[in-house]
């Protein structure tokens, strides 16, 4: 169970600039995948395209493999349902991946590239709209997702989403006004 102190310390590194990028999105999904004890934890941000939304894979941490991994973007087509589920819940817990209906266009084309079973995932904002989503899956068997861990996944979730918002902004120096 990830300690709060953790979590705020791996944020505060990140945020100092002690941290490179890689590193923090590393070291939070296997935060999260240690903590919850799921399979696989990623960090997903949500963005605009010309077509339509997309998801992007910022990172996937693999326990079984002990490594990260990227996946490729998802398009509107597949994730239409998975972007208004967690526009109005705020959150997924999906027991049967392949077959709830929030999930399930996520991996139809794909059913058994990854062999997910299961996929818990709670989405956050940024200025009241939706930013992305950190994600938990169970691979090769179903988990019953039990709201203590989607609770551990959204307080996690909730401070490394403040820093992820920050690395994201572009800032400007400010240089004085003339006189």
């Amino acid at each position: 169970m990830a300690n709060p102190v953790d979590v705020q310390d791996l944020c505060g590194q990140f945020d100092r600039r002690e941290i490179c990028f890689a590193r923090f999105i590393e070291d939070c999904t296997r935060m999260i995948a240690s903590s919850i004890g799921c399979s696989r934890a990623g960090v997903w941000l949500f963005d605009e395209a010309d077509d339509g939304r997309l998801l992007r894979c910022l990172g996937i941490y693999d326990r079984a493999q002990n490594r990260m991994t990227l996946v490729p973007d998802e398009s509107t087509r597949q994730v239409r349902a998975y972007f208004d589920a967690l526009e109005q819940a705020g959150h997924i817990l999906a027991v049967d991946a392949l077959t709830h209906p929030a999930t399930a266009g996520l991996f139809a084309e794909q059913r058994n590239a990854h062999n997910v079973r299961s996929l818990m995932a709670a989405s956050f904002s940024v200025n009241g709209r939706l930013f992305g989503a950190f994600t938990c899956t169970q691979v090769g068997e179903t988990a019953n997702w039990t709201a203590a861990q989607l609770a551990t996944l959204k307080r996690i979730g909730s401070r490394v989403s403040l820093a992820l918002a920050g690395a994201t902004r572009t800032s400007q120096p400010t240089l004085p006004m003339p006189l």
